[in-house]
């Protein structure tokens, strides 16, 4: 299990609360920009086989959280040009860090659309522009 242990005092370029123990933080610049799980009471945040970065938009509701993301091309810089969709299927203990994540994706956009339909997805209420 890959863990990013990033604690509150890391100055975190960008830390934002979605819903629950979902966060998205950013370490050394937005470029970095993760989705992450809050566990414990010291603030770790756990990758737990999320997608790395660049996160650009996510959202919640009870039942799903929501995120799309740039991918990284040659590991140097995010491909704007490219938008994968993906959302968690959440559960009762997401707190936990025993528990695993249930991330479905890499959608495209016709296919995101047809399962945001299907599932009732969220609306995407984070929205960094710049990385967009």
């Amino acid at each position: 299990m890959a863990l990013l242990l990033c604690l509150p005092a890391c100055g975190f370029v960008q830390d934002e609360a979605i819903d629950g123990p979902y966060r998205l933080v950013a370490i050394d610049t937005d470029e970095n920009m993760t989705l992450c799980r809050s566990v414990g009471t010291d603030g770790t945040c756990v990758g737990d086989g999320l997608p790395e970065p660049t996160v650009f938009q996510a959202g919640a509701n009870a039942h799903y959280i929501v995120f799309a993301r740039h991918p990284w091309k040659w590991g140097k810089q995010p491909d704007r040009s490219v938008t994968e969709f993906y959302y968690i299927s959440r559960k009762e203990n997401e707190w936990d860090v025993a528990v695993r994540v249930s991330v479905s994706g890499p959608f495209n956009e016709a296919e995101y659309r047809k399962e945001k339909q299907r599932l009732r997805l969220p609306e995407f209420s984070k929205v960094f522009a710049k990385l967009k």
